[in-house]
């Protein structure tokens, strides 16, 4: 499908308002046409037909789409930032971004973080404010300086993919499917017979910010007659029909008071003849669009808009139907082919080939998995597993651990018991623990309109739902999907910044009925962020770091060759809901002592004070004394604190009472148990991309082959 390879090409240029080199330059080229223009504001332009006819089309659709301006770097190295457009901030919490720093020769990937919800007055309920929210790159402040200057661009993390059907998703679809719509009627036109009739392709500039590129570009033209291409509202929960049309449903034809009436009446009746499906778009004032700017352009050019529904606008997970973007571009060339009296191109068997048309600049590099760390992390950390349902993290650690383990067994919940000898048998009987599962999603329902309703798995905050990428299932059976939205636009003030309660989410598939819908999903299915894994020299982000950080240091541990006392090390299921795992695996296991390994809680971001900060990125491992579920054995502690001074390494407290772990039901199996917890300090704990410190997951290795040593040797 050529409308699909062109939205995918476009979408994967960024292009904030003010930066739309690439996407323009992209566009330009995938017309197949020559002579393309890049004038002083950035828009691109490309002329069809007779330069000297008396006659000039303009069709028109903006490059620029929703995203942010670094405004600050502060001592921290935390980015502060505005928003660049009308940036729906219900979508910020916990987004994963990329800074396109202009001292860094690659994207900067960071985790948009705020004052966790228990340390904020308001909880999960309300938004934060864009100034209360920053980037965090995960780098010391120095470094950030030196790569990030004010003014620099950010945009959401996103995945371009295709749906079922026809649907597809990806961020700047506004309005990327505009352009695709606009690209694809230049591919068609290129062999019509256009005597008489000058066509100019215009791609614009910072349309979510005023409609400068537009403004500037359509007096330049200078044209009689423009069709401005834009998104509308896509029908979906809470959006009235009035104001939307249903994806796959055709084009919507704007009518305004700056819109010229004729040529609309002319769009609907060439839509007619095309069998092609449209809806009237009906407005009252101005359009919100580049036809308001076009159309009083010098004395004034007819102007007609035509839109192409959208569902989840202004979020990194926006929504279309490649059937309307294909329609949308057909109808603007019978209406460019009407105006000259010569009929639509037959392209049967004349289709270009868009990937050779693009094959000098090539398709955007994919900016996800940039580098990656040695070891097992990578792996585990992109495998799918919420509670429950870890099989395929656990079929990684067995891959990774058989060539080291005496014995191997696998408990009736899932978790895995490893036995791992060493030169000495130990005097007291350790097992050391990581949980194999994250939080995320379950579906629990189908609606009759094919969307998904789910639940959380583990403990998420909310706020970090909305406009999210997710994966449903596992293995063979992988569906795609977005978290749903109502558009920013259609929001009452105090709805703004309210977050969203649960039970008005849903997951878009693409599914156009609860049929097709069932075809692929099942009520119970996983859903799982759909986020990427990278590492810079200071920090690792992904999602999942709780606990498979704790899982590859694990898995590190029983690769060692020289490991001085018999071992057990589990890896547990079903943390997230209740400990299960760990709870029957240690009654089996029997242990007389336990190290738990544990990713927990780092505050350490703009907004939180000292005290409240719990645990700090880049401090060692962190011991905890106790947590809502769990006091932590006093002498281990003492051990752990003197090992890692003997080892130079530093190790700092938890210095709050909070959270639990697998401990809390290792410590009282059977008769008790002596347990102590070393964590890794994450920001960002149960969001769509963690954070850790590498020299953290480093010395917390260290430190835990030391003290696993100093346990199991004593009697």
């Amino acid at each position: 499908m050529q409308i699909e390879k062109i939205t995918e090409l476009l979408c994967a240029e960024a292009g904030t308002s003010g930066d739309e080199t690439a996407a323009v330059h992209a566009a330009l080229q995938l017309t197949g046409l020559s002579g393309g223009k890049v004038d002083t504001l950035g828009n691109g332009t490309v002329t069809l037909g007779d330069e000297d006819a008396q006659h000039h089309i303009l069709l028109e659709a903006h490059m620029d789409q929703i995203g942010l301006t670094v405004t600050s770097v502060d001592k921290g190295g935390f980015l502060h930032f505005a928003c660049c457009g009308g940036s729906d901030l219900r979508v910020m919490p916990g987004c994963p971004v990329y800074v396109f720093a202009s001292g860094a020769a690659e994207p900067l990937l960071g985790v948009i973080g705020s004052i966790p919800p228990h340390l904020n007055r308001d909880g999960v309920e309300k938004v934060p404010e864009a100034e209360d929210m920053t980037i965090d790159l995960g780098l010391p402040a120095l470094k950030a300086k030196e790569q990030v200057c004010p003014g620099d661009r950010a945009v959401p993390l996103y995945h371009p993919k295709k749906l079922l059907g026809s649907r597809y998703t990806s961020a700047a679809l506004d309005d990327r499917a505009g352009a695709a719509a606009v690209v694809r009627c230049a591919q068609i036109l290129r062999n019509a017979d256009l005597s008489g009739c000058k066509v100019t392709f215009l791609f614009s500039t910072r349309e979510e910010v005023g409609g400068q590129g537009a403004s500037t570009a359509a007096y330049t033209a200078d044209a009689d007659e423009a069709i401005c291409v834009d998104v509308g509202f896509g029908a979906q929960p809470d959006v009235k029909m009035e104001v939307s049309h249903p994806l796959g449903g055709g084009v919507m034809i704007g009518v305004a008071p700056i819109l010229d009436r004729g040529m609309g009446k002319k769009l609907a009746k060439l839509a007619e003849l095309a069998s092609i499906s449209y809806k009237w778009d009906v407005m009252g004032g101005s359009t919100g669009t580049n036809s308001d700017e076009i159309a009083a352009t010098r004395g004034g050019i007819k102007t007609a808009l035509l839109s192409i529904p959208e569902c989840s606008m202004h979020t990194p997970a926006e929504v279309v139907d490649l059937n309307d973007v294909e329609d949308t571009a057909r109808l603007m060339a019978s209406y460019v082919c009407d105006t000259c009296g010569t009929p639509l191109p037959d392209l049967t068997n004349q289709e270009p080939d868009v990937q050779e048309i693009y094959s000098s600049a090539g398709m955007a590099s994919d900016r996800t998995n940039k580098q990656i760390w040695s070891g097992c992390l990578p792996a585990l950390c992109m495998a799918r597993g919420i509670s429950g349902q870890e099989d395929a993290v656990r079929e990684q650690i067995l891959s990774d651990i058989r060539p080291y383990a005496e014995k191997i067994e696998i408990t009736p919940l899932g978790s895995i018991l490893a036995f791992k000898k060493g030169r000495d048998r130990a005097r007291t009987r350790l097992l050391i623990n990581a949980h194999m599962d994250e939080v995320g999603l379950i579906v629990t329902h189908i609606t009759d309109s094919g969307l998904l309703r789910f639940d959380t798995v583990g403990g998420i905050d909310r706020r970090v739902l909305p406009g999210r990428s997710v994966t449903i299932g596992n293995g063979e059976k992988v569906v795609p999907g977005v978290i749903g939205l109502k558009p920013i636009h259609l929001l009452k003030k105090e709805e703004r910044r309210t977050s969203i309660p649960m039970d008005e989410l849903f997951i878009d598939i693409g599914a156009k009925s609860r049929e097709e819908a069932a075809a692929v999903v099942t009520p119970g299915d996983m859903v799982t962020f759909d986020s990427a894994y990278e590492e810079n020299g200071c920090s690792v982000k992904s999602r999942a770091l709780d606990d498979r950080a704790g899982c590859a240091l694990l898995v590190h541990l029983m690769k060692q060759d020289d490991w001085a006392y018999d071992t057990i090390f589990e890896f547990a299921v079903q943390e997230e809901v209740g400990l299960n795992g760990s709870r029957t695996g240690a009654f089996l296991a029997h242990p007389q002592a336990a190290i738990v390994v544990e990713s927990t809680t780092a505050a350490d971001v703009p907004g939180t004070d000292r005290e409240h900060q719990i645990c700090r990125l880049g401090k060692g491992p962190v011991i905890s004394f106790m947590d809502r579920c769990t006091i932590y054995d006093q002498e281990y502690i003492k051990w752990a604190f003197e090992e890692a001074e003997k080892a130079k390494i530093p190790c700092q407290w938890k210095e709050g009472v909070a959270g639990g772990n697998d401990a809390g039901a290792i410590h009282v199996s059977r008769g008790g148990v002596r347990t102590v917890a070393v964590s890794l300090a994450c920001r960002y704990l149960h969001a769509p991309m963690g954070m850790i410190s590498k020299s953290d997951y480093q010395e917390t290795g260290i430190l835990l082959q030391l003290l696993a040593e100093r346990i199991a040797g004593a009697e």
